[in-house]
């Protein structure tokens, strides 16, 4: 049973993995290129901020916000199979943490629009209904701009 708690830990983590871009452009309409604007990187405060606002939105069962956090193509890797956004949502709608703690944030950048976060995170709640063990898990996503 303890192992479904982590699986469905990792699940939540994976979910999160992918936001959809802030900011798409329209590709131009002519044959002239144009000059775009250079893209804002991804600071580190502002990303721990959406991490931590990717579980407020699970604590507060606001689904529609926690998926609208999600790619549209964002892809899960779990140990028992690959999930696509729709699964995603449908898995976290079973947990129901209580209690959150976040610890030891690390920043890794990849390129001016991709950073992945890693984090450890203690969290306590319900899975189907059930309340679980307290659980201690090391955590990570990747956001791109």
């Amino acid at each position: 049973m303890k192992k479904s708690y982590a699986v469905l830990l990792l699940l939540l983590m994976a979910a999160a993995c992918t936001a959809p871009p802030a900011n798409r452009e329209a590709a131009p309409t002519n044959s002239v290129a144009t000059a775009t604007p250079a893209s804002i990187a991804l600071s580190e405060a502002d990303v721990i901020a959406k991490e931590k606002a990717i579980w407020d939105t699970i604590k507060n069962k606001d689904y529609d916000a926690f998926a609208n956090m999600l790619a549209d193509n964002q892809v899960e890797v779990l140990p028992d199979a690959l999930h696509d956004k729709a699964s995603s949502i449908s898995g976290v709608k079973e947990f129901e943490p209580t209690e959150v703690t976040f610890s030891d944030w690390k920043y890794l950048p990849i390129d001016k629009d991709a950073v992945v976060v890693i984090y450890h995170v203690n969290v306590k709640g319900k899975y189907q209904g059930k309340e679980f063990a307290p659980q201690s898990v090391r955590a990570s996503s990747a956001w791109v701009n």
